[in-house]
């Protein structure tokens, strides 16, 4: 089985592009920190050592322009996907990469949070179109029809004799 789930920053804007085929394609690089006691953690910066590992990643079609549409440096993100090696010729010497092949992606929240922005971010609507996209009246409609039998202060009356214990 071949499933990697990461939770990071982005540490550059991502850039769109698209293949011959006009297929979406987007690369980026996610910051994950590793996992370390506070303590273990000033250590490791005081030695100028990592204390988070940086880790390529590729989304193709819809989560490609999902990705580039709503993501920018510093946002943070959810990936699921899975792994793949490969490796290229450069200069005589094999090169070899590893890579996290996106199969979903998740909001976790802004870059802004911390400075009063939003804590998260909106997820879009399904579909094609990422844009928004105006509520279904008929669903709004069938809510507020249920909703009619609360009472002003929001709390639907209860009937002792219906509750089971």
């Amino acid at each position: 089985m071949n499933n990697v789930s990461l939770i990071g920053r982005l540490t550059k804007d991502p850039e769109l592009r698209y293949t011959q085929s006009g297929v979406a394609v987007v690369r980026f690089n996610v910051a994950v920190d590793r996992r370390m006691s506070k303590q273990r953690k000033r250590e490791a910066e005081a030695a100028n050592q990592p204390t988070a590992d940086f880790i390529n990643c590729t989304a193709w079609r819809q989560t490609a322009e999902l990705i580039a549409n709503y993501f920018k440096k510093g946002n943070r993100i959810g990936v699921t996907g899975r792994i793949q090696t490969g490796s290229y010729e450069k200069d005589g010497q094999t090169i070899y990469t590893t890579d996290i092949v996106a199969d979903s992606i998740d909001f976790i929240e802004s870059a802004n949070a911390g400075q009063g922005g939003q804590a998260a971010m909106r997820r879009p609507q399904t579909g094609q179109n990422f844009d928004d996209q105006p509520v279904n009246s008929a669903y709004t409609n069938d809510f507020n029809q249920q909703n009619d039998d609360m009472s002003e202060d929001g709390f639907f009356p209860i009937d002792n004799d219906d509750i089971p214990f």
